[in-house]
């Protein structure tokens, strides 16, 4: 027989290894068994929800947790909205592939993309061209459910329909005819491609691999493929190209092409594997030995109900079901599995290892889902958390480190923080401990111990300084998090040094807390930055705002509240933020959405703000504040999610608030109570046991608690109750109204003490309190003759300057420079607990220069204003830190007035490009001479030699050299134009960069 191939880049090489034909071990330590008898609670779900918008969600086929989510593809770019390949908008469907990701910012997967069609083959997948196999498509003509999709192509009228096992994607094929029916399978559909081999096994089953790279550098997957009729060969129609008669094809793009005569319908079974086409061949023995699609789709569903029937919700609401357990599915197909039936997987060494005991996971969007999803595995998927868990202490043997970011066993180190630590902290500390705790603290301790992304100073100085670390503020506020979850650790291990240690570390967040605005700020020179805007969206936070950052102290509530001043003034805080203007200033961030005022629902650090109420003597905030989210952001519609589902993390708020209550603190076992959504709700728990939560009276119009019962015991308590409470089961009960009440007690600040409440154990003492370092309230580093100091501390401050003595100075002290000067500071408070010591810097510039600017510099890219490009400070190679003034779709136009004429022989312009943030050099740098300041003689032009596609930040000084006499110089740097064609971001505006102005 024939096989036709399409070898747009063709290698003459074979793959040797994981192709072959061994015999398989039958060992099969993770088989798929389910419970037929679990109610249809699958019924409910719509994987449609989030499919609009910015969900960025899939609606194909996926078993809980699976390897596999075969679904179809409607994007093959890299755009915002196109992360999971497919959105609800589009009318094109290129094909239907078998790797997804769930609601993540980033894009990435669409392995293996088959296409099935009739009449003319045609190769091509822009839909733009005459000649493509895409096809339109109508949502009326599609279907979605649990583990299940079909679409009607309108193209070709075929029927597809997909389902899947948790290692196997199968497809069903039905055509108008059985004449001129072909299927392609193209191992090129976006991602960039490494390697790729198809091989033909037989007239029925194929294998392969594909080597690719985008989010993640370095992925490896394979398939072994069977159909269910034989195919033969296929007449060379191609518009290009030519086929090669062989068995198989080696290359960087490949498309192959089957042909099917005298049949109307075909099935085909493809199964993965991190590890060989071998295992991928054994995974499809063991989970789909035959043909049948429809008993594959059955015992998915079945799976499905095994994984939703663990929650129970009883409610006359349909809608609100549908969204409930749409939401709890969201929950359950990530992280994915990562190993295959014998136990074999890929590690972070891209070695390969077997482990038949515990499964391994991939896709790990920590920052994301250690704030609610993970804190859920522990009541309803307490044995698969563990799992997780020990997938974190594998990543860790073989990578030397914790998961940040974790994607088919790469560390994409996207987002910050050390995440990791809370998963396991908060199982720890519930008693799931099914995994090797001494290896898990030394990783914690490792992670928490590097100096890269500003740890090195953050250990220094108690927080990071905004000058050499972007997301400065951010990162300390989370870092400090982390390193409260190590101290819970380390005191139940009764490690007091490293107790002490953390603890301290943990109130880092006290260092840039700003006492007159009540927000946290970055601190550039030991100042906070000028000017202040809490609602600009900058480099010094992650994907937000002030605003959004400025309650992120989960670890230590109460020390949050006395330092706003106590309960109403956090109250008044709270409400500001949400009654705030919604908009916002600086740069665009996608991921700020969902907006009350400035709170964000559609972005993590926002996601426990509003049960910040529970903490305060208006509780009642809380529960009217969580009924409005989940009533007004959850719906639905294709659209009814207000943001990135983020691996679960956007559901698992839902499942959560919409039951009653919130993990406000992963790490305490403490849940917030909230407002419940349902009548009732019952927790099947592993353990056997029932756990009920009743909401009597619930309606939307009633979203008060009036009082509340738990384990038949009425409390008085603060608005929590602890995991222990929850699976030792029986019950929580709430009687619902429309008034506003009060059911509990708050207990009030007495002078210096933390209030008693449960579940944030702040033990502070002289060994582990950080006093706060104070700061200098001087916005600008550099000055002319003499600059005032004026220091900001509530405590005593000590101060040497160029490393003299150090001195004592009162709250509101000053220090008069003359000359370029270093200084390093401490504070002391009443019990003689000191800070850490900042260092920082003043630069005398000479007194009679100055600088005009006729072109205006983009505000979040100050660099500390006008002064800046001839402050005597170079900006790095990132961008990030502040130092920089950008400037888009703008030429720079800059006077210098040096105070009296002067003998000039070099004129200097520094630039950055960093293209994958749209930002290229100048195309030239004009520089021109004057002694009147009105009339200008170019002097000479430096044009760029530097290619634009550097993959690498690149600096880059213009320079003239030149001798010549005059009081100004005028500096205009040319901006680049628009994005090139080869650019993602092709037809929009360049930024211009630049930093510093130097005379000679």
């Amino acid at each position: 027989m024939k096989f036709y191939f399409l070898p747009l880049l063709f290698f003459v090489t074979f793959f040797i290894s994981g192709c072959g034909d061994k015999n398989v071990t039958q060992h099969v330590p993770f088989s798929w068994n389910v419970d037929a008898s679990k109610t249809d609670f699958a019924k409910y779900v719509n994987p449609m929800i989030g499919t609009a918008g910015h969900g960025h969600t899939f609606p194909g086929a996926t078993a809980p947790f699976g390897m596999v989510q075969l679904s179809p593809d409607t994007r093959v770019d890299g755009s915002w909205d196109g992360c999971s390949g497919y959105h609800y908008d589009d009318s094109v469907i290129y094909g239907f592939s078998h790797t997804h990701l769930s609601g993540t910012g980033c894009s990435d997967y669409g392995d293996f993309l088959f296409m099935p069609g009739n009449s003319d083959l045609m190769f091509d997948n822009d839909p733009d061209k005459k000649y493509n196999y895409t096809s339109l498509f109508l949502h009326k003509n599609e279907h979605a459910e649990a583990g299940y999709y079909s679409v009607l192509l309108d193209k070709y009228k075929i029927k597809a329909e997909l389902t899947a096992s948790p290692r196997v994607g199968i497809h069903r094929y039905s055509f108008p005819s059985s004449d001129s029916n072909w299927i392609i399978l193209d191992l090129m559909h976006r991602d960039e491609v490494v390697n790729a081999k198809i091989k033909i096994l037989s007239d029925h089953s194929i294998e392969g691999f594909r080597e690719s790279k985008a989010w993640a550098n370095d992925q490896k997957l394979y398939f072994y493929a069977e159909f269910s009729e034989s195919f033969e060969s296929v007449p060379n129609q191609m518009r290009k190209g030519k086929w090669e008669e062989t068995d198989s094809l080696t290359g960087k793009m490949v498309q192959v092409a089957f042909k099917f005569s005298g049949t109307k319908q075909v099935i085909i079974k493809v199964a993965l594997s991190p590890v060989s086409c071998e295992n991928a061949k054994q995974n499809m023995q063991v989970e789909v030995p035959d043909f049948d699609f429809d008993a594959v789709h059955k015992k998915v569903v079945q799976q499905w109900n095994n994984e939703l029937g663990k929650i129970e919700v009883k409610t006359a609401d349909e809608t609100k079901k549908k969204i409930f357990y749409t939401a709890l599915y969201h929950c359950f197909i990530a992280p994915n599995l990562y190993c295959d039936v014998n136990g074999d997987y890929r590690g972070m060494d891209n070695q390969i290892h077997t482990d038949t005991i515990h499964p391994q996971y991939t896709v790990f969007s920590l920052w994301d889902t250690h704030r609610a999803l993970h804190p859920l595995f522990t009541i309803i998927q307490p044995k698969r958390d563990q799992d997780f868990i020990n997938t974190f202490i594998k990543q860790y043997k073989e990578g030397g480190l914790l998961p940040v970011w974790e994607l088919s066993a790469n560390e994409t180190n996207c987002m910050i923080g050390y995440h990791a630590v809370p998963v396991i902290v908060d199982a720890w500390m519930k008693g799931l401990t099914n995994f090797d705790t001494a290896v898990a603290y030394e990783a914690m301790k490792k992670s928490a111990m590097q100096d890269k992304n500003g740890l090195a100073a953050y250990k220094k100085y108690g927080f990071i300084p905004a000058e050499g670390e972007s997301e400065s503020v951010s990162k300390t506020l989370e870092y400090a998090y982390d390193d409260w979850c190590i101290a819970l650790v380390a005191k139940r291990m009764k490690r007091d040094d490293d107790y002490n240690y953390f603890m301290r570390r943990s109130q880092s967040w006290r260092n840039l807390y700003d006492p007159e605005t009540g927000f946290f700020r970055p601190r550039l020179n030991n100042s906070f930055v000028q000017p202040f805007d809490p609602g600009e969206v900058n480099f010094h936070f992650t994907e937000a705002n002030a605003w959004q950052y400025s309650l992120a102290v989960q670890q230590d509530i109460p020390g949050l509240i006395k330092a706003h001043g106590g309960d109403r003034k956090f109250i008044e805080h709270l409400d500001k933020l949400f009654s705030a203007s919604s908009k916002t200033s600086g740069r665009e961030q996608a991921d700020i959405t969902g907006l009350i005022g400035q709170y964000a629902q559609g972005n993590e650090p926002s996601h426990h703000v509003a049960y910040l109420y529970n903490y305060t003597s208006e509780p009642w905030k809380t529960q009217e504040m969580i009924s409005k989210i989940c009533n007004e952001m959850y719906t639905d519609k294709p659209d009814g999610l207000c943001g990135n589902e983020d691996c679960g993390q956007m559901s698992a708020w839902y499942v959560f608030s919409s039951i009653g209550f919130y993990p406000v603190t992963p790490g305490t076992n403490e849940f917030s109570i909230g407002s419940p959504q349902f009548d009732e709700v019952i927790f099947h728990l592993e353990n056997g046991k029932d756990f009920v939560v009743e909401a009597k009276n619930y309606s939307p119009s009633n979203p008060f608690i009036h009082s509340w019962i738990l384990n038949d015991y009425i409390t008085e308590d603060l608005p929590q109750f602890s995991y222990a409470n929850l699976v030792n089961g029986k019950s929580l009960r709430f009687k619902m109204g429309n008034a506003r009440e009060i059911t509990y007690a708050i207990p009030a600040f007495n002078g210096n003490e933390y209030p008693d409440i449960p579940g944030v154990p702040i033990v502070l003492n002289a060994t582990n309190h950080l006093s706060p370092s104070g700061h200098s309230a001087a916005s600008d580093r550099t000055f002319n003759k003499h600059m005032e100091l004026l220091m900001t501390c509530n405590e005593k401050y000590f101060v040497s300057v160029n490393n003299g003595e150090f001195i004592k100075y009162s709250p509101e002290g000053h220090i008069d420079l003359y000359e370029t000067s270093t200084l390093r500071a401490f504070s002391q408070n009443e019990s003689g607990v000191c800070s850490d010591t900042v260092e920082f810097r003043y630069f005398k510039i000479p007194f009679d220069r100055s600088i005009k600017l006729n072109s205006t510099y983009a505000n979040q890219y100050a660099a500390g204003g006008d002064q800046a490009l001839i402050d005597g400070i170079r900006g790095s190679d990132n961008f990030r830190t502040g130092s920089w003034q950008g400037y888009e779709g703008k030429d720079i136009d800059a006077v210098i007035d040096l105070g009296a004429v002067k003998e000039i022989s070099k004129i200097t312009l520094g630039c950055l490009q960093d293209q994958g943030s749209w930002i290229f050099l100048p195309y030239e740098v004009i520089f021109y001479s004057s002694m009147d300041g009105e009339n200008f003689t170019e002097i000479g032009k430096d044009k760029n030699t530097i290619p634009q596609n550097t993959s690498v930040a690149t600096l880059h000084d213009f320079s003239i050299v030149k001798p010549t006499k005059a009081r100004y110089i005028k500096v205009v740097a040319r901006n680049s134009g628009l994005c090139p064609q080869w650019h993602p971001g092709k037809g929009s505006p360049s930024w211009l960069f630049a930093d510093e102005i130097v005379i000679e």
